[in-house]
């Protein structure tokens, strides 16, 4: 079970970022479901029972979620014939049953106050931030296996997650293409790409980040009530994707990433297809 969370921290030299296993962001203009009410009321008394050392702070993208959840869902029942094979007692009852939870957590996460930083500017320019993010982080990542640059420094740019580690990230891979000289042969990054990513990453951590920015929150009871129960809702939808795990890799061992995709997986990893086999063509003649 994933220990758990009580905080965010900045990258940190000491724990490393923990690589997502596979995707679901496949289909990027999918539209946004819209959460069950009636599916809170279904789990509330399951995320109620959880004991408090157990519950998870939902820091993610609960859409996200959602559809990797549905994915994984989709590819055990279609498996389900090889997987009752392997001797595995599995509860398909709880399988069919993750859309609804998800739903669940879609809800409960709308009806929290939303960061008043996250701006409908700052979201655009963040969809903006993140494939120019994977460039350049590709890019270092390449250069850095031939020696034009230091693989640590690659690792310690990619580790961190949220808004703020992406607005870092463009100006700290900006400033290593620049400082190590990684344009030019070999690179697939321009230097009007490099300018682009120095300039969004400053602009969004003043508009995340501001010097000025307080930290207070302000919210009802019914809104604190309903972070605790999106919270514990989050921990039975990742305590449900872990089982999902489990199954996929009585079924399909270390390749389960490839059918189950962890909650916040946002790359496509390819699922491998077995190579038909020619059949022998008879001399003529």
């Amino acid at each position: 079970m994933a220990r758990p969370v009580t905080s965010t921290r900045k990258k940190s030299p000491v724990a490393p970022k923990r690589r997502v296993a596979s995707v679901i962001d496949a289909e990027p203009d999918a539209p946004e479901v819209e959460g069950s009410a009636d599916a809170v009321e279904l789990f509330r008394t399951r995320a109620d029972a959880l004991r408090p050392a157990d519950v998870l702070r939902c820091h993610a993208d609960p859409h996200l979620a959602y559809h990797n959840a549905v994915s994984g869902r989709a590819a055990l029942l279609e498996a389900r014939a090889e997987i009752d094979a392997t001797g595995l007692r599995v509860d398909w009852a709880r399988v069919e049953g993750v859309e609804s939870l998800a739903l669940a957590v879609v809800y409960a996460a709308s009806r929290v106050s939303a960061d008043p930083r996250i701006t409908g500017e700052v979201r655009a320019m963040l969809r903006e931030a993140r494939p120019l993010r994977a460039l350049l982080l590709s890019n270092a990542r390449t250069l850095s296996l031939i020696g034009r640059c230091s693989p640590a420094e690659v690792a310690r740019i990619e580790r961190g997650l949220g808004s703020v580690d992406a607005a870092t990230d463009l100006v700290d891979l900006a400033v290593l293409h620049t400082d190590r000289d990684l344009l030019g042969t070999g690179s697939a990054v321009t230097a009007a790409q490099l300018k682009r990513a120095k300039a969004l990453g400053t602009d969004l951590l003043k508009k995340i980040r501001p010097a000025t920015a307080s930290r207070a929150r302000t919210r009802t009871s019914g809104q604190e009530a309903m972070l605790a129960l999106r919270d514990r809702l989050w921990t039975l939808l990742v305590q449900t994707n872990e089982y999902f795990e489990r199954i996929a890799g009585a079924r399909w061992g270390r390749d389960l990433g490839a059918h189950v995709p962890r909650l916040q997986a946002r790359y496509v990893a390819k699922k491998r297809t077995k190579k038909p086999t020619e059949k022998p063509v008879a001399p003529t003649g």
